[in-house]
Protein backbone atom coordinates (compact mmCIF):
# COMPACT_ATOMS: atom_id res chain seq x y z
CA UNK A 1 0.00 0.00 0.00
CA UNK A 2 1.27 3.43 -0.83
CA UNK A 3 1.41 5.90 2.08
CA UNK A 4 -0.02 9.33 1.45
CA UNK A 5 1.45 12.58 2.73
CA UNK A 6 0.80 13.12 6.51
CA UNK A 7 0.71 9.44 7.50
CA UNK A 8 4.46 8.87 7.48
CA UNK A 9 5.80 6.80 10.48
CA UNK A 10 8.48 7.91 12.99
CA UNK A 11 12.05 7.45 12.10
CA UNK A 12 14.47 5.56 14.34
CA UNK A 13 16.11 8.82 15.41
CA UNK A 14 12.77 10.34 16.42
CA UNK A 15 11.85 7.23 18.45
CA UNK A 16 15.21 7.34 20.24
CA UNK A 17 14.87 11.05 21.07
CA UNK A 18 11.30 10.58 22.31
CA UNK A 19 12.28 7.61 24.48
CA UNK A 20 15.17 9.58 25.96
CA UNK A 21 12.91 12.52 26.82
CA UNK A 22 10.34 10.22 28.45
CA UNK A 23 13.11 8.50 30.46
CA UNK A 24 14.56 11.82 31.63
CA UNK A 25 11.15 13.10 32.70
CA UNK A 26 10.41 9.80 34.47
CA UNK A 27 13.72 9.89 36.33
CA UNK A 28 13.04 13.47 37.38
CA UNK A 29 9.59 12.58 38.72
CA UNK A 30 11.01 9.54 40.55
CA UNK A 31 13.79 11.65 42.08
CA UNK A 32 11.25 14.19 43.34
CA UNK A 33 9.08 11.46 44.83
CA UNK A 34 12.12 9.81 46.47
CA UNK A 35 13.28 13.13 47.96
CA UNK A 36 9.76 13.78 49.24
CA UNK A 37 9.64 10.32 50.83
CA UNK A 38 13.04 10.80 52.52
CA UNK A 39 12.14 14.25 53.83
CA UNK A 40 8.79 12.93 55.07
CA UNK A 41 10.49 10.04 56.91
CA UNK A 42 13.08 12.39 58.37
CA UNK A 43 10.46 14.88 59.49
CA UNK A 44 8.42 12.12 61.13
CA UNK A 45 11.47 10.69 62.88
CA UNK A 46 12.56 14.11 64.13
CA UNK A 47 9.06 14.93 65.38
CA UNK A 48 8.74 11.63 67.23
CA UNK A 49 12.20 11.99 68.77
CA UNK A 50 11.49 15.60 69.79
CA UNK A 51 8.15 14.67 71.33
CA UNK A 52 9.65 11.78 73.29
CA UNK A 53 12.60 13.87 74.48
CA UNK A 54 10.39 16.81 75.48
CA UNK A 55 8.09 14.54 77.47
CA UNK A 56 11.03 12.97 79.29
CA UNK A 57 12.67 16.33 79.95
CA UNK A 58 9.46 17.85 81.35
CA UNK A 59 9.04 14.89 83.70
CA UNK A 60 12.68 15.09 84.81
CA UNK A 61 12.43 18.83 85.36
CA UNK A 62 9.29 18.42 87.47
CA UNK A 63 10.83 15.64 89.57
CA UNK A 64 14.12 17.45 90.10
CA UNK A 65 12.38 20.66 91.13
CA UNK A 66 10.21 18.63 93.53
CA UNK A 67 13.23 16.89 95.04
CA UNK A 68 13.72 17.14 98.80
CA UNK A 69 17.42 16.34 98.48
CA UNK A 70 20.26 17.52 96.30
CA UNK A 71 20.54 15.34 93.16
CA UNK A 72 23.47 12.93 92.99
CA UNK A 73 25.18 11.43 89.97
CA UNK A 74 25.04 7.61 89.79
CA UNK A 75 26.35 4.94 87.45
CA UNK A 76 24.32 2.45 85.43
CA UNK A 77 23.81 0.30 88.57
CA UNK A 78 22.62 3.23 90.68
CA UNK A 79 25.87 3.47 92.68
CA UNK A 80 26.80 7.08 93.58
CA UNK A 81 29.75 8.52 91.66
CA UNK A 82 32.43 10.18 93.74
CA UNK A 83 33.53 13.61 92.59
CA UNK A 84 37.12 14.86 92.45
CA UNK A 85 38.54 16.69 95.46
CA UNK A 86 38.39 20.49 94.91
CA UNK A 87 41.69 22.04 93.90
CA UNK A 88 43.60 23.57 96.86
CA UNK A 89 43.95 27.34 97.09
CA UNK A 90 47.28 28.35 95.48
CA UNK A 91 49.89 30.14 97.56
CA UNK A 92 51.19 33.65 96.92
CA UNK A 93 52.68 33.97 93.45
CA UNK A 94 51.46 30.55 92.35
CA UNK A 95 49.18 30.17 89.34
CA UNK A 96 45.58 29.21 89.92
CA UNK A 97 45.07 25.59 88.84
CA UNK A 98 42.40 24.84 86.29
CA UNK A 99 39.23 23.23 87.71
CA UNK A 100 39.17 19.46 87.28
CA UNK A 101 36.32 18.38 85.02
CA UNK A 102 33.69 16.25 86.68
CA UNK A 103 32.88 12.84 85.23
CA UNK A 104 29.66 12.43 83.31
CA UNK A 105 27.22 9.81 84.50
CA UNK A 106 24.61 7.40 83.23
CA UNK A 107 22.08 8.50 85.83
CA UNK A 108 20.99 10.96 88.48
CA UNK A 109 19.37 10.06 91.84
CA UNK A 110 17.15 12.20 94.06
CA UNK A 111 14.50 11.89 96.76
CA UNK A 112 10.83 12.82 96.52
CA UNK A 113 8.42 13.49 99.38
CA UNK A 114 6.08 10.54 100.02
CA UNK A 115 4.24 11.27 103.26
CA UNK A 116 4.45 13.09 106.58
CA UNK A 117 4.99 14.60 108.96
CA UNK A 118 4.50 11.59 111.21
CA UNK A 119 5.19 11.28 114.92
CA UNK A 120 7.85 9.04 116.43
CA UNK A 121 6.25 7.42 119.50
CA UNK A 122 9.03 5.16 120.81
CA UNK A 123 12.15 5.98 122.81
CA UNK A 124 15.11 4.25 121.19
CA UNK A 125 18.65 3.90 122.49
CA UNK A 126 21.88 3.91 120.53
CA UNK A 127 22.33 0.64 118.62
CA UNK A 128 18.65 -0.05 118.01
CA UNK A 129 17.39 -0.13 114.44
CA UNK A 130 13.61 -0.37 114.97
CA UNK A 131 11.60 2.86 115.34
CA UNK A 132 7.88 3.05 116.05
CA UNK A 133 6.05 5.69 114.02
CA UNK A 134 2.39 6.69 114.31
CA UNK A 135 0.23 6.96 111.20
CA UNK A 136 -3.29 8.38 111.32
CA UNK A 137 -6.35 7.39 109.32
CA UNK A 138 -6.08 8.25 105.64
CA UNK A 139 -2.30 8.10 105.50
CA UNK A 140 -0.39 5.58 103.39
CA UNK A 141 1.51 2.87 105.23
CA UNK A 142 5.21 2.87 104.23
CA UNK A 143 6.78 -0.03 102.37
CA UNK A 144 10.22 -1.61 102.23
CA UNK A 145 12.58 0.44 100.06
CA UNK A 146 11.36 3.87 101.14
CA UNK A 147 13.45 6.06 103.43
CA UNK A 148 12.81 7.34 106.95
CA UNK A 149 13.89 10.94 107.61
CA UNK A 150 14.12 12.30 111.17
CA UNK A 151 15.69 15.69 110.65
CA UNK A 152 16.01 16.63 114.33
CA UNK A 153 18.24 13.58 114.95
CA UNK A 154 19.94 13.52 111.54
CA UNK A 155 18.53 10.09 110.80
CA UNK A 156 18.16 9.28 107.10
CA UNK A 157 17.94 5.55 106.53
CA UNK A 158 16.33 3.06 104.14
CA UNK A 159 13.41 1.03 105.51
CA UNK A 160 14.15 -2.71 105.38
CA UNK A 161 11.06 -4.05 107.20
CA UNK A 162 7.57 -2.82 108.13
CA UNK A 163 5.56 -4.51 110.87
CA UNK A 164 2.42 -3.67 112.81
CA UNK A 165 -1.34 -4.22 112.70
CA UNK A 166 -2.51 -5.31 109.26
CA UNK A 167 -4.77 -2.72 107.73
CA UNK A 168 -5.81 -1.60 104.31
CA UNK A 169 -3.97 1.32 102.78
CA UNK A 170 -4.85 4.15 103.14
CA UNK A 171 -5.15 3.32 106.83
CA UNK A 172 -8.63 3.28 108.33
CA UNK A 173 -7.53 4.20 111.87
CA UNK A 174 -4.54 5.44 113.83
CA UNK A 175 -1.80 2.81 113.69
CA UNK A 176 1.65 2.50 115.26
CA UNK A 177 4.04 0.91 112.75
CA UNK A 178 7.48 -0.52 113.54
CA UNK A 179 10.02 0.50 110.91
CA UNK A 180 13.33 -1.35 110.70
CA UNK A 181 16.13 0.77 109.22
CA UNK A 182 19.41 -0.21 107.61
CA UNK A 183 21.90 1.18 110.14
CA UNK A 184 21.57 1.07 113.94
CA UNK A 185 21.04 4.41 115.63
CA UNK A 186 24.09 6.46 116.55
CA UNK A 187 22.02 8.96 118.55
CA UNK A 188 19.28 8.13 121.05
CA UNK A 189 15.65 9.15 120.60
CA UNK A 190 14.15 10.13 123.96
CA UNK A 191 11.25 12.01 125.56
CA UNK A 192 8.90 11.18 122.70
CA UNK A 193 5.99 11.31 125.15
CA UNK A 194 6.78 14.91 126.05
CA UNK A 195 8.13 16.28 122.80
CA UNK A 196 6.78 15.64 119.33
CA UNK A 197 9.56 14.14 117.24
CA UNK A 198 8.54 14.50 113.60
CA UNK A 199 9.63 12.28 110.72
CA UNK A 200 8.97 11.99 106.99
CA UNK A 201 8.84 9.18 104.46
CA UNK A 202 10.57 9.82 101.12
CA UNK A 203 11.16 7.89 97.92
CA UNK A 204 14.65 7.60 96.46
CA UNK A 205 14.26 7.69 92.69
CA UNK A 206 16.61 8.01 89.74
CA UNK A 207 16.81 8.48 85.99
CA UNK A 208 19.34 6.15 84.36
CA UNK A 209 20.24 5.45 80.73
CA UNK A 210 20.49 1.65 80.25
CA UNK A 211 20.83 0.00 76.82
CA UNK A 212 19.72 3.23 75.08
CA UNK A 213 16.65 3.43 77.33
CA UNK A 214 15.96 6.33 79.70
CA UNK A 215 14.54 4.59 82.77
CA UNK A 216 12.83 6.05 85.80
CA UNK A 217 13.71 3.84 88.76
CA UNK A 218 11.54 3.77 91.88
CA UNK A 219 12.31 2.73 95.45
CA UNK A 220 10.18 -0.41 95.68
CA UNK A 221 9.49 -3.59 93.75
CA UNK A 222 6.10 -2.35 92.59
CA UNK A 223 7.70 0.68 90.92
CA UNK A 224 11.04 -0.85 89.95
CA UNK A 225 11.42 1.10 86.71
CA UNK A 226 9.51 2.62 83.81
CA UNK A 227 10.92 3.41 80.36
CA UNK A 228 10.64 7.15 79.66
CA UNK A 229 12.43 7.17 76.30
CA UNK A 230 14.08 4.88 73.76
CA UNK A 231 17.03 5.16 71.36
CA UNK A 232 19.05 7.46 73.62
CA UNK A 233 22.33 7.99 71.79
CA UNK A 234 24.21 9.74 74.62
CA UNK A 235 25.05 7.00 77.19
CA UNK A 236 26.15 9.52 79.86
CA UNK A 237 23.87 12.56 79.62
CA UNK A 238 24.18 13.76 83.25
CA UNK A 239 26.85 16.00 84.74
CA UNK A 240 27.33 18.57 87.50
CA UNK A 241 28.35 22.18 86.71
CA UNK A 242 31.57 23.49 88.20
CA UNK A 243 31.79 26.58 90.39
CA UNK A 244 34.42 29.29 89.68
CA UNK A 245 36.45 27.90 92.62
CA UNK A 246 36.74 24.52 90.93
CA UNK A 247 34.32 22.56 93.10
CA UNK A 248 31.04 20.87 92.11
CA UNK A 249 28.19 23.37 92.00
CA UNK A 250 25.71 21.19 93.88
CA UNK A 251 23.24 24.02 94.35
CA UNK A 252 22.22 23.42 90.75
CA UNK A 253 20.67 20.33 89.30
CA UNK A 254 23.03 18.33 87.12
CA UNK A 255 23.11 19.39 83.50
CA UNK A 256 21.28 17.01 81.19
CA UNK A 257 22.33 16.61 77.55
CA UNK A 258 19.72 14.25 76.12
CA UNK A 259 20.21 13.02 72.54
CA UNK A 260 17.71 10.70 70.89
CA UNK A 261 17.59 8.81 67.59
CA UNK A 262 14.29 7.54 66.21
CA UNK A 263 14.69 4.62 63.77
CA UNK A 264 11.05 3.54 63.64
CA UNK A 265 10.22 5.34 60.40
CA UNK A 266 13.61 5.29 58.70
CA UNK A 267 16.85 3.32 58.73
CA UNK A 268 18.92 6.42 57.99
CA UNK A 269 19.66 7.06 61.70
CA UNK A 270 18.26 10.57 61.98
CA UNK A 271 19.44 11.99 65.29
CA UNK A 272 17.65 14.84 67.00
CA UNK A 273 16.56 16.42 70.25
CA UNK A 274 19.84 17.48 71.87
CA UNK A 275 18.50 19.27 74.94
CA UNK A 276 20.37 20.92 77.82
CA UNK A 277 18.71 21.37 81.22
CA UNK A 278 20.25 23.33 84.06
CA UNK A 279 17.56 23.82 86.66
CA UNK A 280 17.86 25.03 90.24
CA UNK A 281 16.66 23.06 93.26
CA UNK A 282 14.45 25.16 95.57
CA UNK A 283 16.45 25.01 98.81
CA UNK A 284 13.39 25.74 100.94
CA UNK A 285 12.02 22.29 99.99
CA UNK A 286 15.11 20.38 101.12
CA UNK A 287 14.37 17.86 103.89
CA UNK A 288 17.52 15.74 103.73
CA UNK A 289 21.25 16.28 103.98
CA UNK A 290 22.43 13.08 102.27
CA UNK A 291 21.29 10.78 99.51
Amino acid sequence: MKLTNGTRGLTLVEVAVTSTLVAVVGLGVYALLNIGTILGAKNTAVNVAHQQARTAMLQMLQDLHSSVSLPQLVDVDGVPITTPTPSPTPGPGQPTPSPSPLPKAEGIAFQLYASGPHRVVSNESVGNNVITVRFVAGQIKPVVGQRLIIGSHKIEETITDVSGPLQATPLTSTTDVNLTITTPLTVAISNTGTYKVACFIVDRCSYIVVNQELRWTGPTARTRFAVMGNNITNPKPFSTPMSPAGSPFYRFVAAIDLSTCDQTYSNRNFKSANILLNGQVPMRARLTTTQ
